[in-house]
């Protein structure tokens, strides 16, 4: 019965997420979203074959270095080594040239990571409470989050991290009654770190409560995590010459762009950036995540799952804290909190504690459904609107984004310059 409603959710969220019939990423996702062709193609990682024809002396794009005479994307391997089985056959029979094609197969293989995160989260989370707080609790995330208007969309690194995030907990959540799930959580942690490393908190979060639960099993659970991760930190240290991989270039370039450094953000400034800003706010663009407030002391408190709650309390606060920090907290030129997007599935169960108090109160569950209904919209725009032509984008008009005092503009906040733009043309072409 689970399996089949995980299934339905899935699908349902993969329908929703692929209406707009378009691909919205940006350039972070270029390299990415061309690797499978490379991989198709010449059998390599390297992405040479679009760059034959590249001057030596041009600089290149940030998204892209030059290793040992090869060009190798600036972004982790993983996101697009899980796109290869969608590639696949259309690759084979068409070539691969084609920006559309490619934009089209990056959409697909991102909703399809989307929707399958969907289907986790609510078996996750109807280990935590009956059964229709648990599919309302995945409606929220595959809906009233970041998960539709980002993770869904494109070859983004956040999609793939979301989801195997989703698989940890659904596995530890279930590995009371098969043990052998916390080998499997501690594969999909190593997982989600090979997808994005700064989400390095919340696996430690993960690990911890496997140890907790089982220690000879944990400590299994944390060498299955090493075995998943361990070649592809290797990769980064062997060719970029740090676990960071390409990113650590591009950290070390934010001094040049104007920044003091990497972590020079003060704390509080991006702590309320990150919740309450207008254009990058979490509880502006995902207003519901405000009753998640409401099952933090329950979850903490009672019930036999209390120990992996103050773990993931622990996860998402060390996250928060670290990105507070970042100087590139707003995440540039994209839609909304992108950055937290890696974390939502953790953050959506505190909602199935909080569901008691809601169903308690009239009142609240009354302001939680418009809540509710404001992030479903919020979304929307995001799916539909964003990003606005060139000329008219928030993100660069009529200042760019870097300005960090224009994210705290109520007046032309990014979502009311979306809505009065009007809805973005359908199409799958352009680099971008």
């Amino acid at each position: 019965m689970r399996i089949r409603t995980a299934l339905l959710l899935g699908l349902l969220s993969f329908l929703v997420y692929n209406a707009n019939l378009r691909e919205i990423s940006g350039q972070d996702t270029i390299p990415t979203r061309v690797l499978p062709v490379a991989l198709l193609r010449e059998r390599t990682v390297a992405l040479d074959m679009f760059f034959r024809d590249w001057p030596p002396s041009a600089p290149l794009p940030y998204w892209i270095q030059r290793v040992n005479g090869h060009y190798l994307s600036s972004y982790p391997l993983l996101p697009g080594l899980l796109a290869v089985p969608v590639y696949a056959m259309p690759v084979v029979l068409l070539g691969g040239d084609s920006w559309v094609l490619v934009n089209v197969l990056a959409k697909l293989t991102a909703s399809l990571i989307a929707a399958l995160s969907v289907a986790l989260v609510y078996l996750a989370a109807a280990r935590l409470g009956p059964n229709a707080v648990a599919v309302a609790v995945a409606l929220i995330y595959a809906l009233g989050t970041s998960a539709w208007s980002i993770a869904s969309q494109g070859l983004w690194g956040h999609g793939p991290a979301a989801l195997f995030l989703a698989a940890s907990l659904a596995c530890l959540l279930h590995a009371d009654e098969r043990p052998w799930l916390l080998d499997a959580a501690g594969l999909a942690t190593g997982l989600m770190l090979a997808s994005r490393l700064i989400t390095v908190f919340m696996a430690a979060a993960l690990l911890g409560s496997a140890l907790g639960d089982d220690r000879r099993r944990g400590a299994r659970a944390l060498c299955w995590c090493a075995l998943a991760a361990g070649p592809f930190l290797a990769y980064n240290l062997w060719t970029f010459g740090s676990l960071e991989g390409g990113y650590a270039r591009m950290l070390g370039d934010f001094k040049s762009e104007g920044f003091s450094g990497t972590w020079a953000t003060p704390p509080w400034q991006g702590l309320a950036g990150l919740l309450v800003s207008p254009s990058r706010g979490l509880f502006v663009y995902s207003p519901i995540l405000l009753a998640t407030g409401l099952g933090i002391g329950p979850a903490l408190r009672q019930g036999p799952h209390r120990r992996l709650f103050a773990w993931l309390a622990g996860g998402l606060g060390g996250s928060l804290a670290m990105l507070s920090t970042y100087s590139l907290w707003f995440a540039g030129i994209s839609f909304g909190p992108r950055l937290l997007t890696d974390f939502m599935p953790a953050v959506v169960l505190f909602l199935v504690p909080a569901w008691r108090t809601l169903e308690g109160r009239r009142s609240l569950a009354a302001v939680a459904t418009v809540l509710f209904g404001v992030s479903v919209g919020v979304q929307a725009v995001g799916a539909f609107y964003y990003p606005s032509p060139r000329d008219l984008d928030w993100n660069s008009s009529p200042r760019g984004v870097l300005l960090k005092t224009r994210l705290w503009d109520w007046k032309d906040n990014q979502l009311a310059r979306l809505v009065r733009n009007g809805p973005r043309p359908l199409g799958f072409g352009g680099f971008e």
